[in-house]
């Protein structure tokens, strides 16, 4: 696995990837912190791209690029 660079994932962020993996594996529910802590870390990524690149409309354009093809 590479672990160097830009691509490279946080510690906590395997550990959280870990717990859910192995929550998942056992058919128990994953622990309510680590839900926490991925929900924050989703939301600081959702806002970083907004405020990057604003909001982007895309579905409607989607949904009626598909109905022209029928």
């Amino acid at each position: 696995m590479n672990t160097t660079g830009t691509s490279a994932l946080a510690a906590d962020v395997l550990a959280d990837m870990q717990a859910v993996a192995d929550a998942a594996a056992v058919g128990t529910p994953v622990d309510p912190e680590v839900v926490r802590r991925i929900r924050e870390r989703s939301e600081r990524v959702q806002q970083e791209l907004v405020r990057r690149y604003g909001i982007r409309e895309i579905a409607v354009d989607l949904i009626r690029h598909g109905r022209d093809e029928e």
